[in-house]
């Protein structure tokens, strides 16, 4: 009886030890050193001193602050850049505004505010002007990140670094995959990003840690539909902020 137990024993291992080297599955790559040090939070503050109707709704006195995500980029070699969002960079000024002034700030890893100008803006049309823009940020030390040259191909799992709902916890910041799933138009993108309002801006990178586009909006129904700049359109831009940083 004994016999027949171990026999059995040592078959249904054998077996089990076949079966699961035929059935496991891949471990899911890990990113390899992602430059998370390369990532800013961006801080938009607008201070509107006076209206030219004291009752126009449309001009809150006060100070406004708004947030996005950037990173640091490799555009000109001797000098400091991030790209962010165009909308990042910008906000809108009604007519009712008489004054006010606006500033940028980029929160680094070390937990320090850095002054920010802006070199270019763009937004997003749909017919080859992307949602980008470039910052000059002379005070930050950082590395900065290269930009791809290739575009990323459908299927392709990229990540992003961002501070969705501004979740930043220096010198922690997530990082988030997603799937690339293809072109909309000349402007835009989709990747299968988890994203939220705070997201706009964060560099999205292929697997060898090169930036490829921006995020810069996001599905308010489903968090998972996010829209990032078109890669081709994106060169452009650079091409652009380049010559202007470098005139």
């Amino acid at each position: 009886m004994d016999k027949k137990i171990n026999i059995l024993s040592i078959s249904i291992f054998f077996l089990l030890s076949i079966f699961c080297g035929c059935t496991s599955a891949k471990t899911p790559l890990t990113i390899k050193k992602p430059p998370v040090t390369s990532f800013v939070k961006v801080f938009n503050t607008i201070e509107i001193s006076s209206c030219k109707d004291k009752k126009d709704i449309r001009c809150p006195i006060g100070t406004r602050t708004s947030v996005g995500s950037g990173i640091a980029a490799f555009i000109v070699k001797d000098k400091m850049t991030v790209l962010t969002s165009g909308h990042v960079c910008e906000i809108i000024v009604t007519e009712a505004i008489d004054k006010y002034t606006q500033s940028i700030q980029v929160l680094d890893h070390q937990n320090t505010l850095h002054q920010a100008w802006p070199i270019l803006v763009s937004h997003g049309n749909g017919i080859g002007s992307v949602d980008a823009c470039v910052l000059w940020v002379p005070t930050l030390t950082t590395k900065k990140v290269k930009i791809s040259r290739k575009s990323p191909q459908v299927g392709e799992e990229l990540y992003y670094i961002g501070a969705p709902a501004g979740i930043y916890h220096p010198p922690t910041v997530l990082i988030l995959k997603g799937i690339f799933s293809g072109k909309i138009d000349a402007s835009s993108a989709l990747v299968s990003f988890p994203a939220k309002g705070g997201s706009s801006g964060s560099g999205v990178l292929n697997n060898n840690n090169e930036i490829v586009g921006l995020v810069w909006g996001v599905n308010s129904s489903f968090e998972h539909a996010t829209l990032i700049t078109n890669h081709k359109a994106f060169m452009l831009f650079i091409r652009l902020a380049k010559s202007k940083l470098i005139e």
